[in-house]
């Protein structure tokens, strides 16, 4: 159903421009404008229509990247040692064991860049006993211009070093080493 109406939105918007374009030429004749003058205006019009629903997107994924290689990341502002039983089979530290001792929280933040429709995401964890901030890790969601951010709102772009969150699995392995 989304498919049919963007196809009848689409439709529209182009006839809408044809009929724009045709007027443009139409006055043009009737108040005896110079050929030159009509053919820019139409032009004009013409560019019009087409950066209209398409002006955000080059800005905005400019935006996003320079956010994506600035900010983004893991930062682990202390490391700590922990024995074999805080590991799984594969190496990794065990989230649930440490739960226990550290806190993990999440916030989102839907409105970091409204213009350009990013999201920003930060983890962190903390150590419960002292509230001390063992790191930080934080991601960016990209929805593109404005025209897709309202077609397929569900449908980000993530930071390309971290696809899909894995910046906020990454935090616990650059915080905890095996002793």
């Amino acid at each position: 159903m989304i498919a049919l109406t963007l196809l009848f939105v689409s439709i529209l918007y182009g006839l809408a421009a044809w009929c724009a374009i045709r007027m443009l030429g139409w006055l043009g004749r009737i108040c005896v404008f110079p050929p030159l003058s009509t053919k820019v205006a139409q032009g004009l019009t013409l560019a019009l229509f087409v950066l209209f629903p398409t002006w955000d997107i080059v800005p905005s994924r400019l935006y996003f990247e320079h956010l994506c290689e600035t900010e983004a990341g893991v930062k682990a502002f202390k490391t700590i040692e922990l024995d074999q039983s805080y590991f799984r089979a594969d190496g990794r530290p065990d989230d649930r064991k440490l739960l226990d001792r550290y806190a993990q929280s999440s916030k989102r933040i839907p409105d970091y860049s409204r213009w350009a429709h990013i999201v920003k995401v930060e983890g962190t964890i903390q150590d419960k006993k002292t509230g001390e901030l063992l790191g930080i890790a934080t991601d960016y969601l990209y929805y593109g211009g404005w025209v897709s951010s309202r077609i397929s709102p569900m449908s980000p772009i993530t930071c390309p070093a971290y696809p899909n969150y894995l910046v906020h699995d990454i935090i616990w392995q650059e915080i905890f080493r095996k002793s």
